[in-house]
């Protein structure tokens, strides 16, 4: 009866894939579907080959945000290399979804994958590879969508990459968008790195809103410092 059951549910699937989920009770049964799955081989496969080939943006984000979950969780002790390379490729791919697609709605020009692209840096985060850094600075660098950027930064931070510190104070440094800088001040926060120090105190002294300034000081009582300050910005 089981395996009855999980054929109907791969064939719901496939068809979901091929012709999208069409109302809100389909994604809610899909989303209890990809909760139930164990934290395994087999079914962490399954959810790469969702986000991958499904042609519906909610069925990569759902497929995508479990992932997350089950890495969250310890899932890498419980796959093999290989499965573990493809749930790399497959967070890649999904943190450049739709870059090159633009669609028109109403005056103005749309990206449609940002979510997709956004729930892809949120689970790197858990996977917490360093490799895939230089892919979520690619990101706060270069994608047009504010929300990506702040994922992006966030994703950053989590993952404590020091290596990151310099993109995401030229970032800072450039983004006319409040939300952005906010969440770039929370990663230098978080990891904790002394070169931000001049950064977060030209936010604090400069055209800010309150809360990134309060935000930066935050992050300044979070820097380690190991060695006295090269600069202080006066």
């Amino acid at each position: 009866m089981k395996k009855i059951a999980l054929v109907l549910i791969v064939s719901f699937l496939v068809v979901g894939s091929i012709y999208g989920v069409h109302n809100y009770q389909e994604m809610k049964d899909l989303e209890k579907y990809f909760s139930s799955l164990p934290i395994n081989e087999s079914s962490i496969d399954e959810l790469c080959n969702a986000a991958m080939n499904s042609d519906d943006e909610r069925v990569k984000i759902l497929a995508i945000r479990r992932l997350g979950d089950m890495f969250e969780k310890g899932a890498k002790s419980s796959i093999s290399e290989k499965t573990y390379k493809k749930v790399i490729n497959t967070l890649i791919a999904g943190l450049e979804e739709g870059n090159d697609r633009i669609v028109r709605i109403g005056a103005r020009q749309v990206n449609p994958f940002w979510e997709v692209r956004s729930a892809s840096a949120d689970a790197l985060a858990k996977v917490k590879d360093p490799s895939t850094v230089p892919n979520l600075v690619k990101a706060l660098r270069y994608d047009q969508d504010p929300i990506v950027k702040r994922s992006a930064a966030l994703s950053l931070g989590k993952m404590k990459a020091k290596e990151a510190v310099p993109a995401l104070i030229d970032v800072l440094e450039t983004t006319p968008d409040q939300g952005v800088a906010a969440d770039i001040v929370r990663a230098l926060g978080e990891i904790g790195d002394r070169k931000a120090f001049g950064a977060l105190i030209k936010v604090i002294r400069g055209n800010f809103m309150p809360k990134v300034k309060e935000l930066a000081q935050e992050s300044l009582e979070k820097i380690q410092w190991t060695e006295e300050p090269e600069e202080i910005i006066r």
